[in-house]
């Protein structure tokens, strides 16, 4: 982050600036535990945390400038200490974005937004490193990518900044819209439109359109990369829902797409090969990831890189570095366990991605841990029965089915003999047995959606298999 005053952000927002006036802005934190010196503590109001309760341990660790909602807390803290600084605003949210927006429109970088049903984070990831190869690129950090996240991502640019990668996730209709309604991108990538938040927003066609509001602002000068192999994402079906005023760029398996995917393999190590094709040269890949499904989204990242003038062989030597995001297909073997953590989040598409992984490894044991998937809406039954049927098909020895929902997959699986099956609809019921089960060879996938507490369960075997080493 590049210094400012805080006269410039009381400017930027509309703030009310009380006690001292004098003090500079150098980082921007949400977590008071992160705030120290220097710093610029965001106290966000959510459904459940208020970040005005947290004020003092920001203080106890250095931090003297805040942006608060409440004027008693912002008087008794002043009182208290006349040196600090305190920004006192109506909404901090909204505050918190104009800030960001200003602070943002003091750089000349070009800006990309990513977003999709699955693949967002990997595509980010994979977009940064390939851009890098190039640009001086800053991009959104772990999974933030929401109202907050975009906001702090827009504090990471400074003065050497040439790209900013944003990753936008949603969950309602219309939030896109905002995002890109301050943001202004100038080129959006659509990793795919699936059936993730169904729940909420009732159909894949109001899914698909609110993944197309990231184009809401484009015009002739922008450019919309995206996956052709994905169902509503091709450029009829664009046009139809958005009007297709502005450049588009397909990336697939398809041939006459604009980067052609091809030869997609496992190698024996666990990475991943393919070729990428465009109509003059093709090149081949390496990475050095899990799963076959993330050569779709290396290929947009490398599409971004070309629109952007960062040739193939650049972006091949960045995807061979590239690491796996955490509680995304990431594997770490402990006391001769492999413990594949796909914890993030769960689809239809992502379990039948893992399983696809999974069966391409070679173990001495396969153990399959998987919990309910959230949020399918009306497709709810249909997407587990689904995924229970991927797994009586698959080269899994042991499943452990975890929540109420998940009782489809025992049910379908157990038409496969070879596989021995647990099913609870808790996790605690299942988890010491588990723990008890594993040994010296086994590959075990734990996957999930959030809520199931899968992601925990992870961390608490990572954590004894290290003790035990």
């Amino acid at each position: 982050m590049k210094p400012v005053s805080v006269d410039f952000l009381a400017s930027a927002c509309g703030a009310q600036l009380l006690g001292s006036k004098t003090r500079e802005v150098s980082g921007v934190k949400i977590d008071s535990r992160e705030a120290g010196e220097g710093d610029l503590f965001v106290c966000v109001v959510g459904d459940i945390n208020d970040g005005h309760d947290y004020v003092q341990g920001a203080y106890d660790n250095g931090c003297r400038i805040f942006l608060m909602s409440k004027a008693e807390v912002a008087a008794r803290l002043v009182a208290s200490d006349p040196k600090v600084t305190v920004f006192l605003a109506d909404d901090t949210n909204v505050a918190f974005r104009e800030m960001a927006r200003t602070y943002l429109a003091q750089f000349d970088v070009r800006k990309i937004a990513i977003t999709g049903s699955v693949g967002k984070t990997s595509t980010r990831t994979y977009t940064d490193a390939v851009l890098s190869t190039r640009y001086n690129t800053k991009s959104s950090q772990k999974n933030l990518n929401t109202h907050l996240g975009l906001c702090l991502t827009c504090f990471r640019a400074d003065d050497e900044t040439q790209v900013m990668v944003f990753e936008m996730g949603m969950d309602r209709s219309g939030e896109i819209a905002e995002y890109v309604d301050w943001i202004r991108p100038d080129t959006a990538v659509i990793t795919n439109i699936g059936i993730t938040h169904l729940e909420r927003l009732g159909s894949r066609e109001a899914i698909a359109d609110a993944k197309f509001e990231i184009v809401k602002y484009f015009g002739p000068d922008n450019l919309l990369i995206y996956n052709a192999d994905s169902d509503y994402l091709n450029e009829e079906e664009i046009i139809k829902r958005t009007g297709g005023n502005f450049r588009m760029y397909s990336v697939g398996t398809q041939e006459g797409c604009d980067l052609q995917l091809l030869n997609v393999t496992t190698e024996r190590a666990g990475g991943i090969r393919f070729t990428l094709k465009t109509k003059d040269i093709a090149l081949d890949y390496a990475m050095p990831v899990l799963g076959e499904h993330n050569a779709i989204d290396a290929a947009l990242a490398v599409a971004t890189g070309l629109t952007l003038g960062v040739p193939l062989t650049f972006a091949a030597r960045a995807l061979e570095g590239v690491k796996p995001n955490p509680r995304r297909m990431n594997a770490v073997k402990l006391g001769g366990v492999t413990i594949i953590d796909d914890t993030y989040n769960a689809s239809p598409v992502s379990m039948t991605a893992a399983l696809d992984v999974m069966d391409q490894i070679r173990a001495e044991r396969k153990i399959a841990v998987l919990a309910d998937m959230l949020e399918l809406g009306e497709l709810e039954e249909q997407g587990h029965l689904e995924v229970g049927r991927r797994i009586a098909k698959s080269t899994i020895d042991v499943l452990f089915a975890i929540g109420p929902r998940a009782r489809a997959y025992a049910d379908c699986a157990s038409v496969n003999e070879s596989i021995k099956i647990f099913y609870a609809e808790e996790l605690k019921d299942l988890e010491p047995q588990i723990s008890r089960m594993l040994l010296t060879g086994d590959v075990v996938l734990i996957k999930g959606s959030n809520i199931t507490g899968v992601a925990e369960m992870a961390q608490r075997i990572r954590e004894r298999l290290s003790w035990e080493r």
